[in-house]
C-alpha cells in the first residue's frame, strides 16, 4: 500500500530528473545554442554554463529520490518550491512586459511544465508523508 502512495512521488521525481538533466546538459555543453535561441543580447557563455552544472546536480538529487524516497521530505519540499518559482518567473516576463519578442516555446511551455511538476511535487508531499518525514 505504501508503494502505491509513493508512485506519484517516484513518477514526479523521475520526470523532474529527466527534465533537469536534459536542460543541464544543454546549458553546460551548448550555452551558445541557448543564447542564439533566446534572440537577446550576446552574453558570455560562462554565465549560462554554471547553471548547467547546478541543473545536473538537481537531476541527480531527484533521481536519488526516485530510487529511495525515505527521509527526503526537505529536498522534495525544496524542489516543489523551486519549480513553482521557476514557473512563475517564466510567466512574469510575458505577462508584465509583453512585447513582440515573446516566444511561446521558450517561456510559456516550460513555465507550464514547471508549474505542473510543482503541483505534482506538492501532491506527492501530502500523499507520501509517512515515508518522506
Amino acid at each position: 500500500m505504501a508503494e502505491k502512495k509513493n508512485l506519484l512521488l517516484k513518477i514526479t521525481a523521475l520526470l523532474y530528473a529527466i527534465i533537469a538533466f536534459l536542460y543541464g546538459l544543454n546549458y553546460l555543453f551548448f550555452p551558445e545554442l541557448q543564447i542564439k535561441m533566446s534572440a537577446t543580447e550576446i552574453i558570455h557563455p560562462a554565465w549560462i554554463r554554471w547553471f548547467g552544472g547546478a541543473m545536473i546536480a538537481l537531476a541527480y538529487g531527484s533521481f536519488r529520490i526516485y530510487r529511495n524516497p525515505a527521509k527526503q521530505g526537505i529536498f522534495v519540499k525544496t524542489l516543489c518550491f523551486g519549480t513553482l518559482l521557476v514557473g512563475l518567473a517564466l510567466l512574469y516576463d510575458p505577462i508584465f512586459n509583453w512585447d513582440s519578442s515573446f516566444i511561446l516555446l521558450e517561456q510559456a511551455i516550460p513555465a507550464i511544465i514547471m508549474l505542473v511538476v510543482s503541483l505534482m511535487f506538492g501532491i506527492s508531499l501530502r500523499k507520501s508523508k509517512e515515508i518522506l518525514w
